[in-house]
């Protein structure tokens, strides 16, 4: 059976919202997004719709060409079936097309924080966002739910392996790890 590579693209930005992240977990990354199309991108995930504001925040698709590129990152790629793939195509599309019924979840990120698992319909932050889709489609089986799994937790999923660990720029100039 043929299989494809997606790819889980950790970052760690200099936004407030980020180094407000990393100062209260001390994780290395605090951004979570995710790409079918290779390590060029497209990404997506939950974020800042506008560059300069926090707000609004929902599904966005993120280009790695596109944004600051000092950013440290690791970019993982999953093996999966051709069905899987399908389905995680199909999924995405699906949220996408729909993307402005869809918002962050700034409660459910907070909730997350304290380990505590808060859903709301249409509503996610990045790493649940990341995890509830690869859960669906059964790409992985997660550790914990995806309402409580962090952007660093990918960083011990069973099944990533890790093609490129650095800056955010050497994604498409440096050699895989």
């Amino acid at each position: 059976m043929e299989e494809r590579a997606i790819h889980i693209l950790l970052t760690r930005s200099g936004t407030w919202f980020s180094r407000l992240i990393h100062l209260a977990t001390q994780d290395d990354y605090t951004h979570a997004s995710i790409g079918l199309d290779g390590p060029a991108g497209p990404f997506y995930s939950f974020a800042r719709k506008y560059e300069h504001f926090a707000l609004p925040a929902g599904l966005v698709e993120e280009q790695v060409t596109g944004r600051r590129r000092a950013v440290p990152c690791c970019l993982y790629e999953l093996r999966v079936s051709q069905d899987t793939y399908i389905a995680l195509r199909r999924q995405l599309q699906a949220m996408y097309a729909q993307r402005e019924e869809y918002h962050y979840s700034v409660l459910g990120a907070f909730a997350c924080y304290f380990n505590l698992s808060l859903q709301r319909r249409h509503h996610f932050f990045c790493s649940q966002f990341v995890a509830g889709l690869l859960a669906d489609c059964g790409a992985v089986e997660l550790p914990k739910p995806p309402t409580l799994l962090r952007p660093a937790d990918f960083c011990s999923l069973k099944g990533l392996r890790p093609v490129h660990r650095g800056l955010l720029e050497g994604i498409l100039v440096q050699p895989a790890l």
